[in-house]
């Protein structure tokens, strides 16, 4: 019918309208840098900060889009995805960046070299955090996060190709590499949505 919804891109941009606020980028920045200092002092708490933003770090940003977003746009309610269908593409992408990093170690390395996995570090870093911005493109139409999650695989792959492995820092630069543009974009993106979505007349922020 000429005249009906289509349902799917009215949805599509009420998304990526939830996206323009830059909350997201902000506090990917966060989190990354957090990681990169878990790094700096020990690898092994890494898995604990990564564990702790899983658990709580999306409340933060709930509460700011409550703060900021929602009084301005409105609140956006996505219709629920098949969590196990999502989780297991997830394990799926992610067993696939293990992998090209264990073929790239063993087509140009030594695998029986500790160096080897420490300098392949960053490659499995941009694999992976590839993959969450390119899931976070297709959610949200945004082109923006399909080029961090292009910018986050080269950066990724010349670290890899111009470290020499001896320590993890290359895995940190990566981390803060990441973190510095996506901290910029956030911040500018989120200047940008508060310009140009002025709340209603007598509206307060909560």
């Amino acid at each position: 019918m000429a005249n009906s919804f289509d349902t799917n891109e009215i949805e599509r941009r009420a998304r990526a309208a939830s996206f323009e606020d830059g909350l997201m980028e902000i506090f990917a920045a966060v989190v990354l840098s957090t990681l990169a200092i878990a790094w700096m002092a020990s690898p092994s708490f890494v898995g604990i900060a990564a564990a702790f933003v899983v658990l709580y770090g999306w409340r933060v940003v709930e509460r700011f889009k409550r703060r900021i977003t929602y009084p301005r746009i409105g609140y956006y309610q996505e219709r629920s995805e098949d969590a196990a269908t999502t989780g297991r593409g997830m394990l799926i992408f992610l067993a696939c960046a293990v992998g090209v990093t264990v073929a790239a170690v063993a087509i140009f390395g030594d695998v029986t070299e500790a160096s080897e996995w420490r300098r392949a570090a960053p490659l499995l870093s941009g694999l992976s955090l590839a993959g969450g911005f390119w899931y976070a493109g297709d959610r949200s139409g945004l082109v923006r996060h399909r080029v961090i999650a292009v910018y986050s695989v080269v950066t990724g792959v010349l670290l890899w190709a111009f470290s020499s492995g001896a320590t993890y820092e290359p895995v940190v630069w990566h981390l803060f590499g990441m973190a510095a543009p996506l901290a910029a974009i956030g911040m500018w993106s989120l200047e940008h949505f508060l310009r140009t979505h002025r709340l209603p007349n007598g509206a307060i922020d909560a």
